[in-house]
């Protein structure tokens, strides 16, 4: 697979990075000669020019391209980006429809593909198959990290599944036993956490056997059918927390889209919820919005760093808080204000994706938005495959990925070990639809064959990525 990226930013390189990691072949566009020298380590084709240059485009090799990301700093780049690649496209490899040739485009500003009021459905005129805009993925990430916030990862797999991963204490009860002693009985419940890899001292990480004992300090990859085992996990790697009141009370600091739709989530749930936003007009509009009518929300025009406001507010009765501005450093700044007056349930949304490990060690739950961004354009790259596709965050040797058994499937009527085998990854959880239309987690001592319509979750090393998505295509 050929892959063209238009953009050597963060972004832009974080996908070629992980790209060149599953040994594709791709080209990074970019006008400006810094960014460009910046990618030099990559290993790409790296082009200077204009991502709608005829010329750059074809120093790039559309003709020999599959795949074409937008991900430059500019939405309207992005998106006549699409169409402009498609007319290259089909006039060098002579295709009226440019059908060879599959387009994504990294939207920031939601507002441009809102069905309502917006642009969108894109595809429908831009050419753009795939749209990316990460904006609820921060968001699922960023509220179900709050759950527990002691552990290191919590990344949302699709479905019900998720990926957690944290390091084992010293107070861990787990500590020097084999992983495979672990795992408890089926009568523990479906969707019990399942540890499927690790990574220990200096090695790199690797997907477990069961024969492996538990030490002090090893970095654990757990996959769960559930978000009510979180506090199991805590507890497993020694950094047990208080469970999250059904109806938390919640701090938001910025009425950005973000913020209002974290605001809407914990709505939902019956939380009360306020919000503190300096912006007047800003503030208007979001009692003005949808979620503004709702008597549980209320909105304060002022400074998120007004000592006399967050008194006044008694912050530090807040089960959450939640710092969403535009700048990184204020979103800081805030947060660990809140922490510091006792709300230990504390986030807030970065840019740079650099930061994040950092402001975690100090507590806190950051959700960096270009880290998010490259995850969502790595799987509408792979969305050739009918499933997910996520990167292990702490084992960049190691992805997980999901796929949905067809009628068509190969693997349909296969025992559980024998798919492993096949695919030379491991099979780690299923979801089956039951009898009223609900869905079981399944784990390898529940499964006989695999039959349509399951969904199945694996986890492989990310050279086999190409290879283990033909087997599942056919």
């Amino acid at each position: 697979m050929r892959v063209i990226i238009a953009g050597a930013g963060e972004v832009g390189r974080g996908v070629a990075a992980a790209l060149r990691g599953e040994r594709r072949g791709v080209a990074l566009i970019d006008p400006d000669p810094n960014a460009i020298s910046d990618s030099q380590s990559l290993d790409c084709l790296l082009v200077t020019g204009s991502a709608l240059s005829r010329e750059s485009l074809v120093r790039a090799g559309i003709s020999d391209a599959e795949i074409i990301v937008y991900a430059t700093n500019n939405d309207h780049v992005n998106i006549l980006g699409c169409a402009f690649a498609k007319r290259v496209f089909s006039e060098k490899v002579v295709d009226r429809t440019a059908s060879g040739l599959i387009t994504i485009a990294n939207i920031r500003d939601t507002g441009i593909i809102d069905p309502s009021t917006g642009a969108g459905p894109l595809r429908d005129w831009a050419r753009t198959n795939f749209v990316v805009s990460p904006s609820e993925e921060v968001v699922n990430q960023l509220t179900s990290g709050l759950i527990s916030p002691s552990l290191s990862d919590i990344i949302p797999l699709g479905g019900n599944a998720w990926i957690v991963e944290s390091s084992v204490t010293e107070s861990s009860p787990i500590l020097g036993s084999p992983i495979n002693s672990i795992h408890p009985d089926d009568d523990d419940g479906p969707g019990y956490p399942r540890i499927i890899a690790m990574k220990g001292g200096e090695d790199k990480g690797r997907i477990v056997n069961g024969s492996e004992i538990i030490q002090d300090g090893d970095m654990l990859v757990f996959l769960t059918g559930s978000t009510s085992f979180f506090s199991e996990i805590s507890r497993l790697v020694g950094d047990a927390s208080s469970d999250m009141p059904e109806r938390p009370s919640v701090a938001i600091f910025g009425a950005t889209d973000f913020g209002s739709r974290i605001a809407g989530h914990y709505l939902q749930m019956g939380s009360h919820v306020v919000i503190i936003e300096p912006d007047l007009d800003i503030a208007n509009s979001v009692v003005g919005s949808r979620i503004g009518i709702n008597k549980r929300l209320d909105v304060i025009h002022g400074d998120p760093q007004d000592e006399d406001l967050l008194r006044e507010l008694a912050i530090e009765d807040h089960d959450i808080a939640i710092a969403t501005l535009g700048d990184d450093n204020l979103n800081i700044s805030i947060s660990m204000r809140a922490f510091d007056k006792g709300v230990i349930r504390t986030g807030l949304i970065l840019k740079d994706r650099a930061l994040v490990e950092v402001i975690q060690r100090i507590g806190l739950r950051p959700v960096s938005k270009r880290r998010v961004a490259i995850k969502s354009i790595l799987k509408a790259i792979h969305m050739h495959v009918p499933g997910l596709y996520e990167p292990i965050p702490r084992i960049p040797s190691l992805v997980s990925m999901s796929a949905e058994i067809t009628s068509e499937s190969g693997f349909l009527g296969e025992l559980w070990h024998e798919a492993n085998k096949k695919l030379n990854a491991k099979l780690v959880m299923l979801e089956r639809s039951d009898a009223i239309g609900g869905v079981q987690t399944l784990s390898e001592n529940e499964v006989d064959t695999l039959e349509e319509g399951d969904r199945i979750y694996l986890i492989l090393e990310i050279d086999d990525v190409g290879k283990v998505e033909d087997l599942l295509r056919s």
